[in-house]
């Protein structure tokens, strides 16, 4: 009994009751500041008056932050009272974002904009640029509609917002609408993204930017230095788990005993002792649903841009290519751009430009049919079956002659 009651003493005497007061630097309290206990979930925020109250460890580190303001961390070591003062930080609020007729501060917009740098965008390596983008900023939903190697995301700023019309963003390359589809711009040239979320976009840009818009400005080339970048990488993919089917020797038990069962065949009327040896052995027999397929696919990106230029001129150019497998055989994306910009200053009143950019796609997949997809094919079709027969003809039949069109059809 003793024991018990000592246990509730022990634990209270390790933590302390902790106030205090948050305020900014001209004195004004903050409200709903974030009060933490550094290394737990132990946390509050403050009151109308900037009060908060919170029970602690004795030597805990407090963290405390608000949006726009520097976070501070306060060592309470045994204080029960405590007065904070948030800093502003300046650098998020002087943050340059591209608004759609211009560019402006942080703290001047009043729409809902997000921004992504080049840099962010670049940290993880990626086959298109709408893959890096995912996840990356809030309000914008992006799913993946299509497995196909060179596929994009599908990307809903405002929501689905009609049946019959497109509900894609409008995409702005350089201030000039895009026809192209956002995962057709090289990642390697991007400098930023800033994205129009807020029905203000249709100011800008009227009906084309009703789903929203995404501003997209490439990179500029320094005067008086001459850069050369070269980026390359390359993943490769693999079947997670294949499809568990028969083998060759227990279809064709299977396939034998039907026979048998439902139509009154004597033994082995499909498949002879001969045949199921060999299936048993592993001479016979054909894994279609692990045929199919191309493991591991490898997926190859190489870039490279030169830019430079004087006082006057600045060019900037960039290759791109890029050869995406499929995990599916005979199916991959082959991806061809190039770009060129080119500024030069005429006179102090005159400037001109030339932003050339071009895109090449070839891309292959199998044959099938809109009624039965690949793998569904190669799981069914009988695998005592061989692909070819000795004349080099694809052997089109199920077992007891019925027609069928041989899975590997598809893809030689």
């Amino acid at each position: 009994m003793l024991l018990f009651c000592l246990i509730p003493l022990w634990a209270f005497a390790q933590s302390v009751m902790v106030k205090g007061v948050v305020k900014d630097t001209s004195g004004e309290a903050i409200i709903g500041a974030s009060v933490l206990e550094k290394g737990t979930t132990n946390g509050t925020i403050t009151d109308f008056d900037g009060n908060f109250a919170l029970n602690v460890s004795k030597n805990a580190v407090l963290v405390v932050s608000f949006v726009g303001y520097k976070n501070e961390e306060i060592s309470v070591a045994g204080k029960s009272s405590l007065k904070i003062t948030l800093k502003e930080d300046s650098k998020a609020l002087e943050e340059v974002v591209v608004i759609g007729y211009g560019s402006a501060r942080k703290s001047d917009v009043t729409g809902s904009i997000a921004s992504v740098g080049g840099e962010k965008l670049r940290e993880m390596p990626a086959t298109n640029i709408t893959y890096a983008l995912q996840n990356r900023v809030a309000g914008v939903d992006m799913s993946q509609t299509s497995s196909a190697p060179g596929a994009s995301m599908q990307i809903r700023i405002r929501g689905t917002r009609s049946l019959n019309a497109s509900n894609d963003p409008l995409v702005v390359l350089d201030g000039i609408p895009f026809m192209g589809n956002l995962s057709d711009i090289n990642p390697g040239d991007i400098k930023s993204m800033d994205i129009l979320k807020d029905a203000s976009s249709t100011a800008i840009y009227g009906s084309r930017g009703a789903n929203g818009v995404i501003l997209v400005t490439t990179k500029n080339p320094e005067k008086d230095k001459l850069t050369v970048s070269f980026n390359a990488f390359a993943n490769i993919k693999t079947v997670a788990k294949y499809p568990d089917n028969l083998s060759p020797y227990e279809y064709a038990n299977l396939v034998n005993d039907y026979g048998k069962e439902y139509f009154g065949y004597g033994d082995n009327h499909f498949y002879s002792p001969e045949q199921l040896e060999a299936f048993k052995s592993g001479k016979a027999g054909y894994d279609y649903s692990r045929e199919i397929f191309r493991s591991p696919a490898v997926t190859q990106n190489y870039e490279l841009s030169i830019a430079g230029g004087g006082e006057k001129t600045t060019f900037l150019a960039s290759l791109r290519y890029q050869d995406d497998q499929g995990i599916i055989k005979e199916s991959g994306s082959q991806i061809y751009s190039w770009r060129l910009k080119v500024d030069t200053k005429i006179k102090k009143w005159l400037k001109a430009g030339l932003n050339i950019y071009g895109h090449y796609r070839e891309t292959s997949k199998p044959r099938i049919t809109e009624y039965d997809g690949l793998i569904q094919q190669s799981m069914y079709f009988p695998s005592t079956i061989e692909p070819k027969n000795e004349e080099g003809e694809y052997n089109n039949s199920f077992f007891d002659g019925g027609k069928a069109y041989n899975p590997m059809g598809y893809i030689w």
